[in-house]
């Protein structure tokens, strides 16, 4: 059933844009047919393998870093308080701030390599990974501490406790939040790769866009954005399905 919605979502999508095309004519709106096309064509071009490439190295790496930096510091900053009374302030006073607004900083500072981007992405996802995280680690079922407690052996070492206690109560808390905060985040994440690639930069999906629309190559322009919904689309997937093979008790 829900991928007969989803041929049926996809099908309305394609009629209301065949219907706009029309309507607007393909000096405005290419037909999908024609972006179709235009796809397949580039898909055997190098040049857009290396554009679609270096989005992907960019998009993947900014992806997982701001995970892997979020998650055991959200863990952290629920556990301790202290340290939780000094980064929660700092935490909420930036998290409304669009992340995008960071690029020109960025760049000043690390220069116009691929670092800029990267950490872009990554402040985007890591910021949403981290409230959850924390969130989850705050608001742990006393119960779920208590059968910790009770089973763990007394003389364990603090620091094999604290990792026991990650392993077997933080990490299978808070891991639905986390991933659905993931998959939350791609689609985010993804916009903001697309204006961090757009300054400063001939290579990837975002200069390929904005170059396209400057020359007025508007199949080239939605190939590209084709190729960066889909790169966006596939972190989403990635999310579901860590959800489904890790959390089965949670329906996703």
């Amino acid at each position: 059933m829900p991928r007969v919605a989803a041929g049926l979502a996809l099908l309305a999508f394609v009629g209301l844009w065949q219907t706009l095309a029309l309507a607007l004519g393909d000096q405005v709106l290419p037909t999908p047919a024609a972006v179709a096309a235009d796809f397949w064509l580039r898909l055997g071009q190098p040049e857009f393998h290396r554009h679609l490439l270096a989005s992907l190295w960019r998009g993947s790496a900014g992806f997982f870093l701001g995970l892997v930096t979020a998650i055991p510091l959200g863990w952290l900053m629920g556990r301790l308080k202290t340290l939780d009374a000094f980064l929660a302030p700092l935490l909420f006073l930036t998290y409304p701030v669009p992340k995008v607004l960071f690029l020109p900083v960025l760049l000043v500072t690390l220069g116009l390599g691929e670092a800029p981007k990267i950490i872009l992405v990554a402040v985007t996802v890591g910021y949403q990974a981290l409230v959850v995280t924390r969130d989850s680690a705050l608001n742990l079922d006393p119960a779920h501490l208590e059968a910790f407690d009770s089973l763990c052996p007394p003389r364990k070492p603090p620091l094999a406790k604290a990792l026991a206690l990650t392993r077997h109560v933080l990490w299978p808390a808070s891991l639905p939040a986390v991933l659905t905060a993931a998959r939350l985040a791609s689609g985010t994440a993804v916009s903001v790769l697309f204006m961090a690639e757009s300054f400063a930069t001939d290579l990837g999906l975002g200069y390929f866009i904005m170059d396209a629309w400057g020359n007025l190559d508007l199949p080239k322009m939605f190939s590209g954005i084709l190729a960066m919904g889909l790169l966006g689309g596939m972190f989403y997937v990635m999310s579901v399905v860590a959800e489904k093979t890790w959390c089965p008790w949670v329906k996703a």
